[in-house]
């Protein structure tokens, strides 16, 4: 008598098999999306830091000391502020280049599980929020009155208390 068919050890063994690619696939997928949400912070960042130095640019052979900005989140419409005179400085690189940022590029921040993190990246800051969780994969933006420095720093991967997944970055201003 001839038998077709699979025996059930057969069938186990290529349950388990595909059990254990499976499971390898996933712990692989897994490094792949951190590697990639890695990645975008980066980028992000390094986009942050041109457009903060073509901004500074700008305001440098703007022939009335002024450039136009999106001053408010979720708004459009580009307003003209001054550079040196007129301004708040703390408020022209904090918020309205924030918010500029944002406007302009429509970020996604995937790295966050906040639910306000979909929307946007870039955010008012400072260096300690580039030492805390909930903030990773956001840009940092704070203006130092003191010393007239923009500084502009991201967590990109977890833990940001260790240093080496900060970026900072460091801008003077006249």
């Amino acid at each position: 008598m001839k038998r077709n068919g699979f025996t059930l050890i057969e069938l186990l063994v290529v349950v388990a098999i595909i059990g254990i690619l499976a499971a390898v696939g996933v712990v692989a997928y897994n490094g792949y999306t951190n590697s990639a949400k890695v990645a975008v912070s980066k980028s992000n960042h390094s986009t942050a830091v041109k457009k903060l130095n073509l901004l500074i640019q700008e305001c440098d052979i703007s022939s009335n000391g002024k450039v136009k900005l999106m001053l408010k989140r979720y708004d459009k419409t580009e307003y003209e502020k001054g550079c040196w005179y007129d301004v708040n400085t703390y408020l022209f690189f904090r918020t309205y280049f924030t918010n500029d940022l944002n406007n302009s590029i429509e970020w996604k921040n995937n790295h966050t599980k906040e639910p306000w993190g979909k929307n946007y990246v870039a955010m008012e800051g400072n260096s300690w929020a580039c030492t805390q969780e909930k903030y990773i994969g956001y840009v940092n933006m704070d203006y130092k009155t003191s010393t007239k420095t923009i500084e502009v720093c991201t967590c990109v991967d977890s833990p940001c208390s260790d240093s080496s997944n900060v970026i900072t970055y460091t801008a003077q201003w006249k």
